[in-house]
């Protein structure tokens, strides 16, 4: 009996020996797992604390950058409006002087200057617009198309040169006459700019089944593809002022235009093909929504309500 516990004895001291021998083995391959894990999760708290630094760095320059860009438009808008008010009060000047001068000479000159005043007007506008301002008039009528026409034909300087066809005898709501006046002088303009000055520009007026259409040709040289392209994004609108991208000679008529476009309704569309005349053919699609019966016109020809015509719409 005694061999028998000897043994008995002897085997739980060699069983006792591996168990402590597997508990430290298993106890160091713990530790060495645990140091591991804990080296790899630090390594990817520096990794996460510098991801948080880039994106916060990069949160505040995108704030500040949204910060200037308000402050830079908010300086816009103020200067635009001051433009505008002098340009205002220099065609009621104009004005007067007209109404009370009738030597021919004198009235070309006044002429010359008012024209001269309407494009500091609409230049004033178009940078209002980009700043996120409205079209700034709110006519108190609906506005005969025609008269939408002319009335844009009036805020360019080479009027002359455009030809309106084709009569339609449908109106625009007052709410969005202004902004339409404005964008077809800036399509006017950029048609009359890039045009060889001894062409006409042709604005035809089409009723379709879904609105009204104004197209606009010009007989200039037409526009590459990259131009076309550019001008297009242009045109669908959501650009704002960002002085970055204003380059030394800015083109800012599309990109008005375009905001208008996206905060009326309409749409306006550049054609890569050339127009029937040579040159590029944009195209002003209005839908029903902005368009209604004309006013009722009196034996003079005028609104029956005494409303302005818009083609004084360049005293705006």
């Amino acid at each position: 009996m005694t061999q028998w516990y000897a043994v008995a004895a002897a085997v739980l001291a060699v069983l006792s020996l591996t168990a402590a021998a597997r508990y430290r083995a298993v106890t160091v391959t713990l530790r060495r797992r645990l140091a591991e894990q804990q080296r790899e999760l630090d390594g990817l708290r520096t990794v996460l604390d510098a991801e948080l630094a880039r994106r916060g760095a990069e949160t505040a320059a995108v704030q500040q950058e949204q910060e200037l860009t308000a402050a830079t438009q908010r300086a816009f808008l103020s200067v635009a409006r001051r433009i505008l008010v002098m340009a205002h009060d220099q065609q009621a000047g104009l004005d007067e002087m007209e109404r009370t001068h009738d030597d021919p000479a004198l009235l070309d000159g006044l002429l010359k200057a008012d024209h001269a005043a309407a494009q500091q007007a609409r230049l004033a506008q178009t940078l209002a617009v980009l700043c996120g301002a409205r079209a700034g008039r709110h006519w108190p009528e609906p506005v005969a198309l025609e008269d939408v026409v002319r009335g844009a034909q009036s805020r360019i300087l080479p009027f002359q040169r455009v030809v309106v066809r084709s009569r339609l005898e449908t109106a625009v709501v007052a709410a969005a006459a202004e902004a339409l006046i404005h964008a077809v002088a800036e399509l006017l303009d950029n048609a009359t700019r890039y045009s060889p000055p001894s062409t006409q520009v042709f604005v035809t007026l089409i009723p379709v089944h879904n609105g009204a259409v104004i197209e606009i040709d010009d007989a200039g040289v037409g526009m590459p593809e990259q131009a076309v392209e550019k001008a297009a994004t242009a045109l669908a609108g959501g650009s704002g002022l960002e002085v970055s991208r204003l380059g030394e000679v800015p083109q800012l008529g599309l990109a008005a235009v375009g905001r208008l476009a996206e905060q009326y309704g309409f749409r306006v569309t550049l054609s890569s093909a050339p127009s029937p005349y040579g040159g590029v053919r944009v195209v002003v699609l209005l839908p029903n929504a902005l368009l209604t019966e004309p006013l009722p016109t009196s034996a003079g020809g005028q609104p029956a309500d005494g409303a302005v015509p818009a083609t004084a719409a360049r005293r705006t």
